[in-house]
């Protein structure tokens, strides 16, 4: 039996609504209509964003909060003219973004009874967090009728919630968080704003193609109803770094020791078995992958099934010529990995980390622009969801500026998204509020699947120490299947090659000192030279090498896939190999020079021995003469 979750009590029907105004821009709008962009357009089927942030209970009565967040509001809309505007379609079938000064919706709610602890305390994320946003459910085609902003402030019993409802075909996240940045800075009294939105629209991310709409608008393509569980996972810098450093090490064989380890990394990299990886995997990717790898093993999917995990990648700087950093807009394509189930628990983390770097390593112009033909040649909406349950989908960044958010009485206690394009397999990565390399992932999946990564050692090991607490508390009844479930790399043959390797070395070493002490005693001599010895241990390690490194690399048969390597690597690799042949031959070298002392002490212990009981024995001699 499982214990259910930590929950707090109820909170359900606890918001409720006070006020609806519309606020718009404090300057008119000079700016044309934006054509929706390749990026944009696919978003139409998609939720609204919804981002927040949760503070602590500002100084101000609330009348007074109110009337100046609105007009902050109204100062930022003239930064952001699109946000203020509405979405039209052409006679022709182009969708642009209006600004019009129509204005944002700005509306205040208050829930008395909820407090700044329920929501950032608890196991799971509390379903009120869903009530602090506006345009729930609003799907981003409706921009034509409703406004592309919503701003929500919802009172809290001790803190306050600033939550952001935006269109999301007109706004990524990087568009976003920019926004809310801005509007921060002017509440807090900043005239020169830190950064100017750019919103020029002459780059390829702009066709002449059309995206045709069903009638009614299109529809989000995953279920809304489905049973899910949201959870933050918290993880430290340190524990980042911890696993960073994990993943970039260099990888040891769990078949053999370390030097055999090496060993079968250099010659699986020489016969283009490129698991030995060269490139530094990042903190962020080797995050994704242990994730990846917990949210396969909770699934217990079919060893053969692919499993899909999907990232969302900011363009602007890949593009040749780069956008502004400030682009406005969406400027993001997905980028998939595909690898299945099997290979994705049976090889070690490191590789499936190296899988998502080289997919996103490769997302650079050129296949950017490819990605642009692909979408003119077809055009269509986004699909979002887990459609053969083997799918993950990576959005939001924990390199977004979310705790910049001073809207002049702090930072934010927390960043929380509303119910906006959530379905199982769905995460959000937020930086921590430390802002010193900690990451926070809201995690969504199926209840059966958040339960198995909360009980994965592999996983929970890493995360914060709340969450190891709560994962504690959670397993205390099943502790006994949590084994099962932490990864265990095969061991095909173990203590057979942890044996057999030196074995046959010092075997081959011995036969091929024999035969050479023979040739050198036709010769009238017997003694092997430190040369010889040199010569003969790197041929014996050779031998034993290329003897047992099928046995090395059984584990990995029928996983491995062709990579191509370097001139450069294969150079390094093949003097590693050189180096390691060197060090056994110098060891065996040493080996034979202490022999030979150790020999020739023992004989000079015994030849005076000897003479010492030869002259014990003649003055035994003499004295009985003398008698």
């Amino acid at each position: 039996n499982t214990k259910e979750p930590t929950k707090m009590p109820s909170l359900e029907n606890s918001v409720t609504l006070i006020s609806r105004s519309r606020v718009f821009p404090d300057q008119k709008s000079t700016l044309a209509d934006l054509k929706l962009s390749v990026s944009d357009l696919p978003m139409l089927s998609c939720h609204y964003i919804q981002k927040g942030c949760l503070f602590t209970r500002p100084h101000l009565p609330p009348h007074a909060l109110l009337s100046h967040l609105k007009h902050s509001l109204s100062l930022t809309l003239s930064h952001f003219p699109p946000l203020a505007g509405r979405l039209s379609t052409s006679q022709d079938g182009h969708v642009f973004l209006s600004c019009n000064d129509a204005g944002a919706d700005f509306v205040f709610a208050v829930a008395e009874s909820v407090r700044v602890r329920d929501v950032i305390g608890g196991t799971d994320v509390p379903d009120v967090v869903k009530s602090f946003f506006s345009y729930d459910g609003a799907v981003s085609y409706e921009g034509h009728n409703r406004p592309i902003l919503g701003v929500q402030v919802t009172e809290l019993n001790d803190g306050v919630f600033i939550g952001c409802s935006v269109n999301h075909a007109v706004t990524d996240g990087t568009s976003l968080w920019n926004f809310i940045n801005t509007f921060a800075e002017v509440s807090r009294g900043v005239e020169n704003v830190t950064r100017q939105p750019d919103f020029t629209r002459e780059n390829v991310l702009i066709s002449p193609a059309v995206l045709k709409m069903p009638h009614g608008g299109p529809k989000v393509t995953f279920n809304e109803n489905e049973p899910l569980r949201e959870r933050i996972f918290s993880f430290s810098r340190e524990q980042i770094l911890e696993l960073k450093e994990m993943v970039n090490k260099k990888r040891s064989s769990t078949l053999n020791g370390k030097e055999n380890g090496k060993l079968t990394e250099m010659l699986e990299s020489l016969l283009g078995r490129n698991d030995a990886v060269s490139v530094e995997i990042s903190s962020f990717q080797s995050l994704c992958a242990l994730l990846w790898r917990a949210i396969t093993r909770a699934r217990k999917l079919p060893s053969s099934q692919t499993t899909t995990f999907r990232m969302a990648v900011n363009v602007r700087h890949r593009l040749r010529p780069k956008l502004d950093p400030e682009y406005f807009g969406n400027a993001i394509q997905s980028v998939p990995t595909f690898a299945t189930a099997g290979e994705v628990l049976s090889r070690d983390l490191r590789w499936t980390a190296d899988q998502l770097n080289q997919s996103v390593a490769a997302h650079q112009d050129g296949k950017i622009r490819s990605v642009v033909a692909d979408w003119e040649a077809n055009p269509r909406c986004f699909p979002l969801g887990n459609f053969d349950g083997a799918m993950v989908t990576m959005g939001s960044s924990p390199r977004f500026p979310m705790y910049d958010n001073n809207f002049g009485w702090g930072k934010p206690v927390a960043v929380r998204s509303g119910r906006a394009n959530k379905f199982d397999g769905k995460i959000s990565a937020f930086p921590g509020r430390d802002e010193k390399g900690s990451v926070d992932l809201e995690v969504v999946l199926a209840p059966e699947t958040m339960a198995g990564i909360e009980s994965d050692g592999e996983f929970m090991r890493y995360t914060h120490k709340k969450c190891q607490k709560d994962q504690k508390t959670l397993s205390e009844s099943h502790s006994s299947h949590v084994e099962a479930l932490v990864p265990v790399e095969p061991r095909p043959h173990g203590t057979f090659n942890t044996v057999s390797n030196p074995s046959m070395q010092f075997m081959l070493y011995k036969d091929n000192v024999s035969k050479a002490e023979e040739k050198r005693a036709m010769k009238g001599s017997n003694n092997v030279t430190a040369l010889e010895t040199i010569v003969l241990g790197a041929v014996a390690k050779l031998g034993a090498t290329v003897t047992t490194y099928s046995l090395l690399v059984v584990k990995s048969t029928g996983h491995n896939r062709e990579q191509k390597t370097t001139l450069q690597i294969s150079l390094v690799k093949v003097a590693k190999l050189m180096s390691l042949l060197a060090i056994a031959a110098v060891l065996f070298m040493i080996k034979e020079e202490l022999v030979k002392g150790v020999n020739l002490l023992l004989s000079n212990a015994t030849s005076s021995k000897v003479k010492s009981k030869l002259g014990f024995k003649n003055r035994m001699v003499l004295k009985q003469k003398r008698k």
